[in-house]
């Protein structure tokens, strides 16, 4: 354990390299959107349709992954899903044919859910004892939150000094698939086997048990709740320009903050309290009430220009719930005494459920404000958002009975057991 403790942040940092240039490659449209649509001359419906097929596989294999990540080595899982990725981008940046673009992004899907994800949280419990859960899954997710915003700025700054547009997004890519290949051996060299405790124990039949947890389905609601959140939050850029009138500038700042800074420092500083107190869910149901005061803020306000203040200050605080436990809303498995064994797939049955509003929650809000065009669209999606909070609300109470029933119970056992 001394051998981990003096290496653990070393390896979060690795692996938040290899996570940073994994998701850049099929998410690049998000800073170069134009750019990459020359580039890859494709029309726009094919454009979007290959981010349709990433986010479908995407899906598919969270459970395939958690678990393998349980079966086989996490570090070799994720230095192949490094490489593999890097490989691709690679093929990508040759701009192929719309099929293949289709089938590269398929596959990009597929390794970050089969190869990467669990096996990078799996890494991340094991790096930590009991007492340490919060804080390991917290900085991952600010380390995480820090690197995306570097290298989006490196690559930025590297695009604006290349006169052809073309050519600076193909050396981009080119560059994002050098580092994730740099990431696969930097996780070959650095990540020991012994790291993730034992691997390979896992029976089919183990697959029935986890179902069976239900700390992992109340989980599974607690990240749903905070992940559709998080998704509504995307829509305030718009909010604040259409509603409150800020200019095009001010919003894309406020956007940044919440984007980079909140994700930077809200997973530590979450981990890290919940450490502190002992009770990671407590924190979450902390994290839950802050929201849903911001939330009710937006659904009460009027959408004016003359409560913009009181309106960025709501934000903030939504963003800082939302960020808050985003860091941490996979650390209770230690707390539900969910085996390391079983902790990967454990991981794949939460993400499948809790991260579907990949699926349903952009449709929502698009239809919403289709529909109602202005103001009452912003707020009927707020009051969609608002109940979903509630939701996670509750089940983040209910985790933590689950929780205290659980160590009471250790707690008898304990003591049934000593010597009278």
């Amino acid at each position: 354990m001394k051998e981990i403790k003096i290496n653990r942040y070393v390896i979060i940092m690795i692996m938040c390299i290899g996570s940073s240039a994994l998701y850049f490659l099929p998410y690049l449209r998000w800073t170069f959107y134009d750019s990459l649509l020359a580039a890859v001359n494709l029309s726009t419906s094919q454009f979007a349709a290959t981010l349709s097929i990433y986010g479908l596989s995407s899906m598919i294999f969270y459970a395939p992954g958690g678990y393998l990540a349980d079966k086989f080595s996490p570090k070799r899982l994720l230095s192949i899903a490094f490489l593999l990725t890097g490989l691709l981008g690679f093929w990508y940046a040759t701009y192929p044919s719309f099929v293949i673009q289709m089938v590269i992004f398929f596959l990009w899907g597929a390794i970050a859910t089969a190869f990467f994800w669990s096996s990078m949280l799996k890494i991340a419990k094991s790096l930590g004892d009991s007492t340490e859960q919060g804080r390991m899954f917290g900085v991952l997710e600010g380390s995480r939150g820090l690197l995306d915003m570097c290298i989006a700025f490196v690559f930025l700054f590297f695009f604006s000094k290349v006169a052809n547009e073309i050519a600076g997004i193909t050396g981009i890519l080119i560059g994002d698939s050098i580092l994730c290949l740099v990431a696969s051996v930097l996780v070959w060299i650095f990540i020991s086997d012994h790291v993730t405790g034992s691997i390979g124990e896992i029976k089919i039949r183990d697959i029935g048990r986890v179902l069976k947890m239900p700390s992992v389905w109340i989980l599974s609601l607690v990240v749903l709740s905070c992940y559709s959140i998080y998704i509504t939050s995307t829509y305030l850029t718009p909010y604040m320009t259409e509603m409150l009138k800020l200019s095009a500038s001010v919003a894309a700042g406020l956007a940044i903050v919440r984007s980079y800074f909140f994700m930077f420092v809200g997973g530590p500083i979450g981990g890290f309290v919940a450490d502190k107190t002992g009770s990671i869910p407590r924190v979450i149901i902390v994290c839950f009430i802050i929201i849903i005061v911001a939330l009710t803020g937006f659904v009460v306000l009027p959408a004016s220009p003359d409560v913009a203040v009181l309106a960025i200050i709501l934000m903030l605080l939504c963003i800082a719930g939302v960020c808050g436990m985003r860091g941490i809303y996979f650390a209770p498995l230690d707390q539900c005494k969910v085996p390391h064994h079983l902790s990967g797939t454990a991981i794949g049955v939460i993400s499948v459920i809790g991260f579907t509003p990949d699926i349903f929650m952009n449709t929502i809000a698009g239809t919403l404000l289709e529909n109602y065009p202005g103001a009452d669209g912003y707020r009927y999606l707020f009051i969609v958002s608002l109940a979903l909070a509630a939701m996670g609300f509750v089940a983040a109470f209910v985790l933590n009975q689950h929780v205290k029933k659980l160590h009471k119970t250790d707690k008898t056992k304990f003591q049934e057991a000593e010597p009278s």
